[in-house]
């Protein structure tokens, strides 16, 4: 599935979800049996989703919080939110 940044997302919320530290977090998904780290930024969106937005909506929060600008960090949130589409991480809503 190809995303825009007009996409809605929504989380599986079959997945478990820990902080690290201050920088980073872990996901794991039992179904699939597999974990994901996560750095700031991508922990950062998965908590910005506990309720349901649009890439845009993301990439508008996070420029605010990590000193970018939300049209820089669209491509990187896109890709970023194609790969937990993919494992199933997040869906569109």
């Amino acid at each position: 599935m190809s995303v825009t940044l007009e996409t809605k997302l929504v989380r599986n919320s079959d997945i478990l979800y820990a902080p690290v530290g201050a920088e980073e977090a872990v996901m794991m998904s039992i179904e699939a049996g597999r974990y994901y780290g996560l750095n700031a930024v991508g922990a950062r969106i998965w908590e910005l989703l506990e309720t349901p937005q649009t890439i845009a909506e993301l990439c508008e929060k996070i420029a605010e919080e990590f000193e970018t600008d939300a049209e820089s960090c669209g491509p990187d949130v896109v890709k970023f939110t194609d790969s937990l589409i993919d494992n199933g991480i997040v869906t569109p809503a």
